[in-house]
C-alpha cells in the first residue's frame, strides 16, 4: 500500500528527492567500497563484482519505478508519455548537438580536477578502482585493462561495454530525467533541473567523488536541456554519446 501511494504522488519535493537519489547512491557507494573488495578477496573477478554491485541498485529501482507505473496508472497513459520519450524535432536536435559539445569542452577543461581532488583522503579512489575510472588515467594513453581484464585481443569486451551502456544510460535517464524530473518540476518549478543535477552529481556519483567537479558540466547541462525541451531523449543522447566515446579507447586497447 505504501509503495502504491508513493507512485501516485504527483510531486517530488526535497525530502522525496533526497531519498530517491540518496538511497541508491548510498547503496552504490557501499557496493563499490565494501562488497567489491569483499568478493574479490574470495575470488570474484573485478569485471563481475564491480558492475554487479554498482548497477544493482539502479536496476532494482528502475524495475520498481517502471513496474509501479504500470501497476498504478489510472488511464491509458503510455510509457513514452509518462517518461517523456517524445519525438525529437529539428530544434531539439540543435539543442542536443550544442549541449553535447559544451559538455565535452567543459569536461575536458575540468578533467585535471580529478587528480587534484584524489589527493585528498575523502576523495581518493580505492585500490580496486577500474583503470577506466581512475583519476590518474591519461586519455591519450588509454587503458590496458577493462575492469581488471587485460584488453589486448579480447573483442568480447566490446559487447560487455555495450551492455554496460544500456544499463548505465537507460537506467539512469529513465530514473533521474524520465521519472524524477517531471515530479520535481511540480515542486521546484523552473529550478527543478538544478535540484536534479546537483543531487545526481553529489549522490548518484558519490562512488567516485574525485569526479565531482569534472562531472558538474553534464550534471547541470543535461537536466537543464531535458527540462527545457521536455524530452528525456535529450539526456539519453548526450549522456549516451559521451560514454560511447570510451568505445574508441576500448577498441584501441583490444587491438593493442
Amino acid at each position: 500500500m505504501w509503495l502504491t501511494e508513493q507512485f501516485r504522488q504527483t510531486r517530488m519535493g526535497l525530502g522525496r528527492s533526497l531519498a530517491f537519489f540518496g538511497i541508491p547512491g548510498a547503496l552504490m557507494v557501499f557496493g563499490v567500497r565494501v562488497l567489491v573488495p569483499y568478493t574479490m578477496e574470495r575470488g570474484w573477478p573485478l569485471i563481475v563484482s564491480f558492475p554487479l554491485f554498482l548497477w544493482a541498485p539502479v536496476i532494482a529501482l528502475c524495475l520498481l519505478v517502471v513496474g509501479g507505473f504500470y501497476a498504478t496508472r489510472t488511464r491509458e497513459q503510455t510509457f513514452a508519455e509518462r517518461f517523456r520519450f517524445r519525438r525529437i524535432s529539428g530544434r531539439t536536435w540543435l539543442w542536443i548537438v550544442g549541449g553535447f559539445f559544451v559538455v565535452q569542452v567543459f569536461e575536458l577543461l575540468f578533467s585535471p580536477t580529478r587528480l587534484l581532488l584524489s589527493e585528498f583522503f575523502l576523495f581518493s579512489p580505492p585500490v580496486h578502482t577500474p583503470e577506466l575510472f581512475h583519476p590518474a588515467l591519461r586519455i591519450e594513453d588509454g587503458p590496458s585493462h577493462l575492469f581488471g581484464q587485460p584488453m589486448e585481443g579480447q573483442w568480447w569486451l566490446i559487447l560487455f561495454w555495450m551492455g554496460w551502456l544500456v544499463i548505465n544510460i537507460g537506467g539512469e535517464e529513465i530514473l533521474w530525467r524520465g521519472y524524477a524530473l517531471p515530479l520535481q518540476e511540480r515542486a521546484f518549478g523552473k529550478h527543478a533541473w538544478l535540484v536534479n543535477g546537483i543531487l545526481w552529481n553529489l549522490m548518484v556519483h558519490a562512488f567516485m567523488p574525485w569526479a565531482f567537479l569534472s562531472l558538474l558540466p553534464i550534471s547541470l547541462i543535461l537536466p537543464y536541456l531535458a527540462q527545457r525541451q521536455q524530452n528525456t531523449w535529450v539526456g539519453v543522447i548526450i549522456h549516451g554519446v559521451g560514454n560511447l566515446l570510451f568505445l574508441g579507447l576500448i577498441i584501441a586497447g583490444i587491438a593493442g
